[in-house]
């Protein structure tokens, strides 16, 4: 007798798995050793007892006849079933089975297997499944199929779409034309709204204290001194207490003759209903972002939108693109990365783009495939004018003294005062409407402003003067314009801007009086000229008091390459003192999942350089790479970085040298970072808090196992990686949670025992500003047990249900336990989970006379799986209810 482990992707037909039971039990065999897995035992009613004393199976079919002649390897289905059974495989039963679509399990359907791999499938798949996700025309050709209770396979291939039943696996295979699916919205800042989930309760007290450091090893040098040189330090503080954030900065730099100095000091406190944050202390300052921030020490209340950041502000902008196959989408703006996806075939609206006000806005899809081949899409933005939702209001009102650095540390003014605010209102959907005031106790400029996306394009005009001496010098006026084409393929996009600013027109930011820019005006206009290539041509020019006139045209064209992009442009700047002619070409290469190699050449000054980079992945024990080389006429430089993202702390350490005037400088350098936190009481070490962080605990009364946050396993990679991990030096901690943002975070033990507390838990998390969570994984019940249950003839309790509940010491049902549901399998195996040891529990089952019990302790020092060998019985009979012969018994 053999025994062998099987696994089964999906869950196979019981009449097959008993003829396979039957056939390893009987025949002699050589089976090579498997992966063992847990299979169902009620879908396999044979009890380990029956095997392991040789019992007969009664499976309904003859013994087979004894194996034929050896022959070749095949991995057909039907000639395997023929060597083992010498008998053809009987047809696979209706049933109920697992369908994939594009690989991808979206549940069970029935199915009735035909031959070959043809079969018929229930209409629910069509309605539930297919409708949803097909374009218009698809749905048309499926809803006549819907007529009937099932649909044959032949009539989905019909329509277009590729069906079969997949024999070897025991599933049923869909793979549906990326042409036929509808198109799917994916947001950049808009995430699904996730209704009726329960998120964990932030810390009541949090608090925490990062600290980065860097220090030079000076090599050689015309500058510096030999020897270690610039040791430079900041100590971030934050501190929640119910909802109310301090936070503050303190700087060492050794080069300064002030060696200690601060920075910003604030509270903060969000109001979520009415999204309006509330500042006292040095303000970050709530602007438009034509409002140059100003230094103000005070009190501040601003409409931020952010704190709901799935709240759509202003009208949608989307952009449509199509995957043949699997792929990881990056998308970048500006040249910085916004998000990646991991997405399946299909087309896709990418919309929400977090667009920034009055800059070029270009942004990049990076897609590769599992293949490893890469693709690289370039659109214009879509909004960068900014509109408001009807109905919406955007506001900010800052007051206080203004401040500076200096060597003698902040030195605050209270002898004047600073005054910023504005307000902006979403009228339509094509008219917003606001005004702006800022003054002091020199000046008070008031303005307004009007956004129109009008027919023609997208024309914002903003105007402001000085009331306390109104005049064409005291004032300042601005018009920008942005026109986007509809024909995505052809992506024409114009902006346009011109200011003109009076001699007199005063800023809270202005350190001079007066103002040198009289006139500025920019123009640029694009399109796609040839499939992934895109030109450009933009002109300016500029009317500088006292320094003349300047104006530049030029123009760009960027191609992409399956390997990367390509760019060349060039400009002529034309002033009242030189012309110069300036050339620019560069080009960027994707390696691999997140490095990337770029290089540029302006020949002004002759400049050249080349960059690598390869930041460290998300997760710890991860290492980062980079690289950089720059030349020009007078200067070169060359530099290297080796990154490392530990569990406590990050590290970098840099190889620089520069030479240029005559001079040179030859200096390693390096960086560290790390955090002390603390949330209700829990403290810990972890890398340097960005916003919030979120500290994980093994309950006290679980066993003392190590815990790993975030599994993440990369796109094409089998390596998993977490975000923390538990160990000697305290909990496990996240440090870079994003205020605001709903967050899912999964827990698991790799080291713990199956059946334990510890592990595989799923914390939903949604982050205030500055907070930290405590976060407690497992519980003293970490006990599951897996037994038999006999009613008191000694038969088999098969396929019934009940309850167990706890008993207390003084055998007493406790009531603060919710009672563990009770099921059985056809031998009247059952298994309990979240067990405590050393407890007793009564299981109570229905009886044709009655309830029947029984109880069982769980002895103490136990931990994970437990299995009671002797059977559990029943004080009643369970009798024809049960539909089992007693064991033992023929």
């Amino acid at each position: 007798m053999v025994r062998l482990s099987l696994t089964f992707v999906q869950k196979p037909s019981l009449a097959v798995l008993l003829l396979i039971s039957a056939s390893f039990v009987q025949a002699r065999v050589v089976a090579q050793p498997a992966p063992k897995v847990e299979v169902d035992s009620a879908e396999i009613a044979v009890s380990d007892r029956q095997v392991e004393s040789g019992e007969q199976l009664d499976t309904g079919v003859d013994d087979p006849p004894p194996p034929p002649a050896r022959r070749p390897i095949t991995t057909d289905p039907d000639a395997i079933f023929r060597d083992v059974f010498g008998t053809e495989r009987p047809t696979l039963r209706a049933d109920n089975y697992f369908i994939l679509v594009d690989s991808i399990n979206v549940g069970e359907f029935f199915v009735r297997p035909l031959d070959g791999d043809d079969g018929l499938v229930d209409t629910s798949f069509i309605t539930n499944i297919l409708i949803p996700i097909a374009e218009p025309e698809l749905v048309e050709r499926l809803e006549p199929l819907i007529a009937d209770e099932t649909v044959a396979f032949e009539s989905l291939r019909a329509v277009g779409i590729d069906v079969r039943f997949d024999l070897s696996q025991l599933v049923v295979r869909v793979d549906v034309p990326a042409d036929l699916r509808r198109v799917r919205d994916i947001s950049l800042r808009r995430a699904r709204r996730r209704g009726n989930i329960q998120y964990a309760e932030q810390a009541d007290v949090s608090a925490f204290v990062s600290v980065r450091a860097g220090l030079d090893f000076v090599a050689s040098s015309d500058i510096d001194p030999s020897g270690f040189s610039g040791l430079v330090s900041a100590f971030d503080f934050g501190v929640n207490i119910g909802g109310i954030a301090a936070q503050g900065r303190v700087r060492y730099n050794e080069r300064r003759t002030r060696k200690w100095s601060r920075g910003d000091f604030r509270l903060t406190y969000d109001d979520t209903d009415r999204l309006i944050r509330y500042e006292l202390g040095d303000l970050s300052v709530g602007r438009r972002p034509f409002q140059i921030a100003p230094r103000i020490a005070g009190i501040s209340a601003f409409r931020e939108y952010p704190i709901d950041p799935y709240l759509n502000v202003r009208p949608r902008s989307e952009q449509g693109f199509a995957l043949d196959q699997p792929a990881r989408v990056e998308v970048f703006l500006n040249g910085a990365p916004v998000r990646s996806f991991d997405l399946p075939a299909g087309r896709f609206n990418l919309s929400q783009f977090p667009l920034i006000p009055s800059a070029a806005n270009d942004v990049e899809l990076r897609i590769t495939y599992a293949t490893g081949e890469t693709e690289i899409l370039a659109y214009p933005a879509f909004y960068d004018i900014e509109l408001l939702e009807p109905g919406l209001l955007d506001f900010a009102f800052n007051v206080g003294v203004p401040f500076l650095d200096d060597d003698r540390g902040r030195v605050y003014d209270d002898g004047e005062y600073n005054v910023l605010g504005f307000a902006r209102l979403g009228v339509s959907q094509v008219l917003t409407l606001g005004v702006n005031w800022e003054g002091n106790s020199n000046f008070n400029t008031v303005g307004g402003e009007v956004v129109w996306a009008s027919p023609i394009g997208s024309l914002l005009v903003n105007a402001g003067v000085n009331i306390n001496d109104p005049s064409i010098n005291s004032g300042r006026v601005s018009a920008r314009y942005a026109w986007r084409d509809t024909d995505t393929e052809r992506g024409r996009a114009v902006d346009a801007e011109v200011t003109l600013t009076g001699r007199d027109y005063q800023t809270l930011n202005q350190i001079f009086g007066g103002n040198l820019s009289k006139l500025t005006a920019n123009v640029r206009a694009g399109q796609v000229i040839a499939p992934r290539t895109r030109a450009q041509m933009f002109a300016s020019y500029e009317d500088l008091r006292g320094f003349g006139r300047t104006a530049v045209v030029g123009a760009l064209v960027s191609r992409g390459f399956h390997w990367g992009t390509v760019s060349l442009g060039g400009e002529y700047r034309w002033s009242e003192f030189e012309n110069e002619l300036t050339v620019r070409a560069s080009f960027t290469v994707p390696l691999g999942r997140r490095g990337t190699v770029s290089g540029n050449y302006i020949s002004e000054r002759n400049a050249v350089s080349f960059d690598f980079n390869r930041p460290p992945a998300v997760g710890v024990n991860s290492f980062g790479y980079s690289a950089s080389f720059e030349r020009r006429d007078d200067f070169d430089r060359q530099r290297a970085q080796i990154s490392y993202l530990s569990n406590r702390f990050d590290s970098a350490l840099i190889q620089t040298r520069q030479s240029g005037n005559g001079r040179s400088d030859v200096r390693t350098g390096a960086t560290f970072g790390t955090a002390l936190v603390m949330a209700d009481g829990a403290v810990a070490l972890s890398r340097p808090v960005t916003n919030s962080f979120a500290i994980f605990e093994v309950n006290a009364g679980a066993a003392d196992f190590q815990i790993a946050v975030e599994p993440r396993t990369g796109f094409g990679s089998t390596e998993t990686r977490f975000t923390a991990n538990s160990g000697a030096l305290g909990p496990a901690v996240i440090p870079n949670l994003p205020a605001y943002f709903d967050r899912t975070i999964e827990v698991v033990a790799p080291d713990a025992p199956v059946g334990t507390s510890v592990g595989n838990q799923v914390f939903s998390i949604k982050p205030g500003f500055m907070s930290g969570f405590r976060l407690k994984v497992g519980s003293d019940r970490n006990v599951t047990l897996l037994g038999i249950l006999l009613d008191s003839n000694g038969s088999p309790a098969n396929l019934v249900s009940g309850e167990a509940r706890e008993l207390s010491s003084d055998n007493q049902l406790n009531t603060e336990v919710d009672p563990i549901s009770v099921f059985t399998n056809a031998s009247g195996r059952f298994l309990l989970e979240g067990l405590k040891e050393g407890s007793t529990y009564e299981v109570t089952v229905a009886g044709p006379d009655g309830p029947a019990t029984a109880l069982i302790t769980v002895p103490d020092g136990t931990v994970g799986l437990y299995r009671e060998e002797q059977p559990v019985t029943l004080n009643a009979p369970l009798g024809a209810a049960s539909g089992a012969q007693p064991v033992g018994e023929e």
